[in-house]
Formats: C-alpha cells, structure tokens, sequence
C-alpha cells in the first residue's frame, strides 16, 4: 500500500487555473465497500480561453483515507494520507457510484 499526502483545498474559493478557475464546494467522507474514501466536489468554469466558453460540475477521488488532517503545511492547510485507486476496475465502479450519487459527470483521481 503506497500512500500520497492530500492537501485540502479551502472551500468555496475560485483557485486560478489555465482557462479560467474552480472552485471546491464540498469535501466528503464516503464509505465505498468497507472503506472510506475522500472526495472532493466542485466546478469549474472556462472564461479566459481562445476556443470559448463552458463549464461542468466534477469530483476529485484523493484516494482511500488513512490519515485525517494528520498534518499542516507552511501555509497552515490541513494535510491527509490518502491511498490512490489504482486499480482500473475499482475506478470504474467508484466513477459510476459518484455519478449516480453526486450528480458530477466528470470523475476523476488523485
């Protein structure tokens, strides 16, 4: 088991990016098959690009928790130890329950 650190985005914030921002509207602990995963649910907006304009809803799947909020960055944000999904098959059955359970079409992993 190969773990990675998740920084927690503060919520409800527009962070910039390439094309435009997202935002971070909800973070969760979901149970999934006898463990618990750690979401992160938003949206984001595409404004500042050359081929238009657009948005959509989307998920963030960090991964398996096994740490919550374990530590703090120099910027004071809480810090959890994740496990990533990796297996594609689990991905897969993780990607269609957030659809139907969290009405975001785009899914994706840490």
């Amino acid at each position: 088991m190969k773990t990675r650190l998740y920084t927690h985005t503060p919520l409800n914030q527009e962070i910039a990016a390439a094309a435009g921002h997202y935002v971070i509207q909800e973070e969760k602990r979901v149970s999934f098959k006898g463990r618990e995963l750690l979401v992160a649910r938003g949206y984001m907006v595409i404004d500042s690009s050359c081929c238009g304009t657009g948005g959509c809803g989307f998920a963030y799947v960090a991964g398996y928790l096994v740490g919550w909020e374990t530590e703090r960055n120099e910027k004071g944000e809480a810090v959890s130890e994740v496990e990533p999904v990796r297996d594609e098959k689990e991905r897969d059955a993780v990607r269609s329950w957030i659809r139907q359970n969290e009405g975001v079409l785009q899914v994706q992993f840490g």
